[in-house]
């Protein structure tokens, strides 16, 4: 009986840990289906905090972990899975499973389910686009500080895959280490957050400052992503183009 105890209590364990096992790898074979839909969910929800956003302030605490306060009801959010990415060049491109096909086009943004920034639509075939992220050297964008209002330029140097500097700031927008840096562009809606401030300094003619900022998103793990869509992003263009024209 003694033996018999020992075998079937070990017998018992060897079982228990199997089924553990297989539980786990279950789990983690089903991660990117649930990461998709949780994606999916997000952007419905982004579509829905916009279009009841009437030009006031709104804030919604959900799956996208408290994205960001944001106005308008003009843009409208696809949910995308990232197929191929590089982080080690000084041209990084990454490449969306959405195409025109599906309503993407040349110039929407692209951002985490945080709603932190990733980068900007350059290419579309009909099921595939090519994203420019902020790890480029011909990557730009308007930048903005949170806390007063003051806009910078966003560029990348190629000296790392964490940061991104932030130029032009002006001698009045007196930034510090920790504040957020927001993307100011008519691509985007207002809350897409960039990074941090790690460290700032004046200009040797004391007429601006730059500041070295930590990129809010994992660049090297992106996976579920949202492209954003400005519905008005054509009849800005169009200004654009007429303001040109009469200068």
């Amino acid at each position: 009986p003694y033996t018999e105890a020992k075998i079937l209590s070990r017998t018992t364990a060897v079982g228990g840990a199997i089924s553990n096992t297989i539980g786990s790898v279950e789990h983690f074979f089903s991660l990117p289906e649930t990461n998709r839909m949780l994606t999916a969910r997000v952007a419905e929800l982004s579509e829905q905090l916009e279009a009841v956003g009437g030009g006031e302030y709104s804030r919604v605490d959900t799956l996208a972990q408290g994205m960001s306060e944001r106005t308008g009801g003009h843009f409208r959010y696809h949910e995308a899975r990232v197929v191929s990415l590089t982080t080690n060049r000084l041209r990084n491109s990454i490449i969306l499973d959405k195409g025109s096909a599906d309503g993407i086009a040349k110039d929407m943004g692209v951002v985490t389910p945080k709603n932190e920034l990733v980068g900007y639509v350059v290419l579309c075939s009909d099921h595939y686009c090519v994203v420019q992220p902020m790890l480029s050297v011909e990557f730009s964008t308007g930048g903005r500080l949170v806390d007063n209002g003051h806009v910078c330029m966003i560029i990348w140097s190629g000296q790392s895959q964490y940061r991104v500097e932030a130029k032009d700031l002006s001698v009045y927008s007196e930034p510090h280490e920790g504040m957020v840096v927001e993307v100011r562009s008519e691509r985007l809606p207002e809350g897409v957050v960039i990074g941090t401030i790690e460290e700032y300094e004046l200009n040797s003619a004391k007429s601006a400052y730059s500041a070295v900022v930590n990129i809010a998103a994992d660049m090297s793990r992106l996976d579920n992503v949202l492209i954003v869509e400005n519905t008005h992003y054509g009849e800005l263009q169009e200004l654009q183009t007429q303001l040109e024209v009469n200068r």
